[in-house]
């Protein structure tokens, strides 16, 4: 029968051969993971689907931000976009109380749930205007 200092010393010795020596680790060792970077989208308030992305923002009469009040007397703030390939343009152009001088408003409704947000301009070139609200922003 062994003592039980016997047996301590045959577990330990068992244990260091499976487990051997751990080595401090270089930093050659090491993984470097980029840090996450934050999700340039803007996405539909309603659904979360990607609607634009901060790449696409521009100025429109010398600023991206403008706020504005329909006929019915609501007032909307309007982010003005490049392009918005998440967006759905639907109606026909018109011109009838356009914000902005020179071009034609329809809707723009997201591809995903269809809300309303916002409207696409056409003129002399064409950009949509999305109502700041109805967005999630990064």
């Amino acid at each position: 029968m062994l003592s039980n200092h016997q047996a301590t010393q045959g577990d330990q010795a068992t244990a260091d051969k499976d487990v051997g020596v751990i080595e401090p680790a270089t930093t050659a060792d090491l993984k470097h993971e980029p840090a996450p970077q934050p999700d340039p989208n803007v996405r539909c308030r309603a659904c979360s689907h990607a609607i634009t992305s901060l790449r696409q923002a521009i100025e429109v009469n010398r600023a991206h931000e403008h706020t504005f009040r329909n006929p019915a007397g609501y007032s909307f703030h309007v982010l003005c976009y490049r392009r918005a390939p998440g967006a759905l343009c639907t109606g026909t152009p018109t011109t009838l109380d356009t914000w902005f001088s020179g071009y034609a408003w329809s809707y723009a409704l997201c591809q995903e749930c269809q809300i309303h947000l916002g409207w696409f301009f056409q003129g002399e070139d064409e950009f949509a205007g999305l109502i700041a609200t109805r967005l999630l922003r990064p």
